[in-house]
């Protein structure tokens, strides 16, 4: 028994070494639409590395849409973090308030636009990791 407990010891303290704090205040922010702020947080070529997953912040000024666009592979995730707004996820419309998670199946068109007295932010989760050939804007 206690050579299981070394073993399982040396296997997962490897993996705490690789543990990394990101402060996102510290992370550039690019602007893919006027009225819209966006940090790459985490995937491939971002703040922080990850071949696995990517995590972006964004931050759509009142009554700003971001365009429809959809992935050809990737899962997404929104969690909205702050204000409210509408996503349309197939052409339906769904109301987002501080606190929703909006899943998005490869494939799925979506865009989302802030309500016009608030502004929303949100983070997008995409596993795997976003890349620019993954992505396709429709309008």
């Amino acid at each position: 028994m206690r050579a299981l407990f070394v073993s399982i010891v040396a296997l997962s303290a490897p993996a705490l070494a690789h543990a990394q704090h990101l402060d996102a205040s510290k992370v550039s922010v690019i602007h893919p639409k006027s009225g819209v702020d966006m940090q790459e947080l985490l995937g491939q070529g971002a703040a922080l590395n990850s071949a696995r997953q990517s995590i972006a912040r964004f931050s759509i000024a009142p009554g700003t849409e971001y365009p429809e666009s959809y992935n050809r592979a990737s899962e997404e995730i929104f969690i909205v973090i702050a204000g409210r707004g509408t996503v349309w996820l197939d052409g339906k419309a769904q109301s987002l308030n501080t606190g929703d998670l909006v899943k998005i199946a490869p494939g799925v068109r979506h865009k989302v636009r802030a309500d016009a007295n608030v502004a929303l932010s949100f983070y997008a989760i995409s596993a795997p990791p976003f890349r620019p050939d993954d992505y396709v804007q429709t309008h």
